[in-house]
């Protein structure tokens, strides 16, 4: 399955929006609770109080969202997500982890690349990098951190967004280093 700029461009643009949820301050890391995917092949800790919502997709795919949003000191929002992406059935196609920088970056011009290198989760693969993007949101650049991985067709994209000031935030620390790929 290709990644494309509307999968990363949709998770980035979800993630800097300004959003009329309310949601914790977070001094220290949120209370995090172990989540096992249904089918066993991996685990992850995320916040007390996530949402999750499933999506077919155009190509026959489907995709599982976990999200957690909430306020940081100056009272702008920041985000956690994991989208677990499942291959229409029969699909053979490779997906190329690297796409995912080239895509993001793409979606937002004015950024630039901090950090990228090669990952692993178990026995899956990827890549994780992170970007600084301008943002007229009035409070300063953004950063976004994101860890891709595949593993026999599915892929999984972790994404954070927050304020420059914010980027080892404990919540986000603790999601970004919290995926196990089992299997």
């Amino acid at each position: 399955m290709p990644l494309t700029r509307r999968t990363f461009g949709a998770l980035g643009l979800a993630a800097l929006a300004p959003l009329p949820v309310p949601g914790p301050v977070h001094a220290q890391a949120a209370p995090m609770e172990r989540v096992t995917g249904d089918d066993g092949r991996f685990t992850i800790d995320l916040p007390r109080g996530y949402t999750t919502k499933t999506s077919p997709r155009p190509d026959g795919g489907t995709m599982l969202q976990y999200s957690y949003l909430w306020k940081d000191a100056v009272g702008q929002y920041n985000a956690i997500d994991l989208a677990v992406v499942d291959p229409p059935p029969g699909s053979t196609k490779r997906i190329d982890v690297q796409a995912a920088q080239r895509a993001m970056a793409a979606r937002y011009p004015n950024s630039f690349l901090a950090d990228y290198r090669d990952v692993r989760s178990g026995p899956a693969e990827g890549v994780a990098f992170s970007m600084t993007v301008a943002s007229n949101r009035g409070f300063g650049p953004h950063t976004i951190a994101m860890r891709v991985y595949t593993m026999d067709g599915r892929l999984y994209e972790m994404l954070a967004a927050t304020r420059v000031e914010d980027r080892n935030d404990p919540t986000v620390i603790a999601f970004l280093d919290s995926l196990r790929i089992l299997r």
